[in-house]
């Protein structure tokens, strides 16, 4: 039932009639950011201290205007809030951290300073859940998808929601390895 809701509200917010210009690729990559952060669970201790799901973007922002409507939003009963972290150090206070493409070259630090802290790593960098990132968004024909590193995902101590696991274009890995 989740994941209908997940897709309603996809379709409702790219699909509007009314709407004069199609949504463009990072307005929809947004979207695909609030509604992880809404299915995915972290440790109790991770968000014991915080009153918000903080969305954070590590590295120069693609997504311009479009992340500050996610703070009207709400993920997981708390209110969502976007930060730009200067370092991945920095980052490791977020719940969800979305690595720019402008961190390619030093993508296999990024991820390894990451590692060891409860955060939903995302981006669309090419081979990013190869390189051990948790969730891959890719676009083949002209539609987002996206791709899960379970065993990562796991071994930072996070659940993902069957329902956002079925949506997934590829699943890596075992849960739990």
């Amino acid at each position: 039932m989740r994941w209908r809701a997940f897709l309603l509200l996809l379709v409702l917010f790219v699909g509007s009639p009314l709407r004069a210009a199609p949504p463009t690729e990072y307005q929809l990559k947004a979207v695909f950011l609030l509604n992880f952060a809404r299915y995915a669970t972290w440790p109790d201790e991770a968000l014991a201290d915080s009153a918000a799901i903080d969305i954070c973007v590590l590295g120069r922002d693609p997504f311009g205007e479009h992340l500050s409507g996610l703070e009207a939003r709400q993920a997981q009963g708390r209110a969502v809030k976007v930060h730009y972290p200067a370092t991945p150090l920095d980052a490791k206070g977020c719940e969800v951290v979305f690595v720019a493409g402008s961190e390619q070259r030093r993508l296999n630090a990024v991820l390894r300073e990451l590692e060891a802290w409860p955060v939903l790593t995302v981006s669309d960098i090419d081979g990013f859940v190869e390189a051990g990132g948790n969730i891959g968004l890719v676009t083949v024909d002209d539609r987002i998808r996206f791709d899960i590193n379970r065993t990562t995902v796991a071994s930072q101590q996070l659940r993902l929601s069957a329902q956002l696991l079925k949506l997934a274009r590829r699943l890596i890995g075992r849960e739990g390895d």
